[in-house]
C-alpha cells in the first residue's frame, strides 16, 4: 500500500499526516489517541485500508509524533481546531466522498466533538474517552503536573455513568444522522463501561466488547495477553462494519 507523507496548514503552523491511497469516494479520517501518533495507529489503518479499499488521512496532533510544539503547551480545544481543519480539507477536496470519522480514546472524544459542527456518514468511536466539560481549555501540563491525581479524579467521573451523561457533549449526540460503532475493551483500566454506555446510548449506536483487551492494544500484546490470531479477528470486525 503507498502512504504519502504530507503537511497540513493548519493557522501558521503545519500538521504531520500520513495519506493512505485508496478509493478516494470512501474516505477514513483518524484521529489518534492522546499521546499516540500516526506512526502508532499505521498497522490497524493499514489494514482497514486494504482490506475496504477506503483511503485515509492521519495526522499527528501538535505535541505528538512529527507535529510541532510541546504537548503541555497545548489543550483539547487547539487539537479540536486541528481535528476540524483537516476534516475541512478532506471535505472540500472530496465533497462526494463517504467520510468515515475514526477516532481512538481521546481521539474519540474530539470526533464526538466534530458531530456537533460537521455532517458525515460514519463514525467510529474505539474506547471512546470523556473528560470534564473544563478540561476543554486547560494545558495539559495540567495533567502532566499532577498525573497521579489527575488519574484518580478522571476514572472517577468516567465511572459514574449518570454524571457522564450529562456532558455537554451528548446533548445533540442524537441528532448525528450517520452511523456509529462504539468499540469496548473488556478489561480496560482507563475507560470503565459506564463511560462506553454512555456513548452507546447517545448515539444509538451498534457496538462490540472484545474480551482479553485492556486500553492500549500494544501493551496487551506486549503482555501476551492478546494473540496476533485474536488481533487479525479484531481488525476484521471493524472491517466487516465498514463494508
Amino acid at each position: 500500500m503507498n502512504i504519502q507523507q504530507t503537511t497540513i496548514d493548519c493557522l501558521g503552523y503545519s500538521l504531520a499526516a500520513d495519506w493512505y491511497e485508496g478509493n478516494e469516494e470512501d474516505i477514513i479520517v483518524v484521529f489518534p489517541a492522546y499521546t499516540s501518533s500516526k506512526a502508532r495507529i499505521k498497522d490497524i489503518v493499514q489494514t482497514l485500508c486494504e482490506d475496504t479499499g477506503c483511503a485515509a488521512l492521519v495526522f499527528d496532533y501538535t505535541g505528538h509524533g512529527e507535529s510541532p510544539f510541546e504537548l503541555r503547551d497545548t489543550r483539547p480545544a487547539q487539537h479540536f481546531l486541528e481535528a476540524i481543519t483537516v476534516f475541512d480539507l478532506i471535505k472540500s477536496k472530496y465533497p462526494n466522498a463517504r467520510i468515515t470519522v475514526f477516532g481512538t480514546s481521546y481521539g474519540s472524544f474530539l470526533a464526538t466533538q466534530l458531530t456537533k459542527y460537521r455532517e458525515f456518514d460514519r463514525l467510529i468511536l474505539r474506547v471512546p474517552g470523556i473528560y470534564r466539560p473544563s478540561a476543554f481549555y486547560d494545558t495539559w501540563a495540567y495533567r502532566l503536573d499532577n498525573t497521579e491525581s489527575y488519574n484518580e479524579d478522571i476514572l472517577a467521573y468516567r465511572s459514574d455513568e449518570e454524571e457522564v451523561s450529562k456532558h455537554p457533549l451528548f446533548a445533540r449526540a442524537s441528532s448525528f444522522k450517520g452511523k456509529t460503532l462504539v468499540v469496548v475493551h473488556d478489561d480496560d483500566e482507563v475507560i470503565p463501561k459506564a463511560t462506553s454506555n454512555v456513548f452507546i446510548k447517545a448515539f444509538n449506536a451498534e457496538s462490540f466488547v472484545e474480551p482479553g483487551f485492556i486500553h492500549n492494544i500494544g501493551d496487551a500484546i506486549n503482555e501476551d495477553r492478546v494473540s496476533q490470531e485474536q488481533l487479525s479477528a479484531y481488525k476484521q470486525k471493524y472491517v466487516n462494519w465498514l463494508k
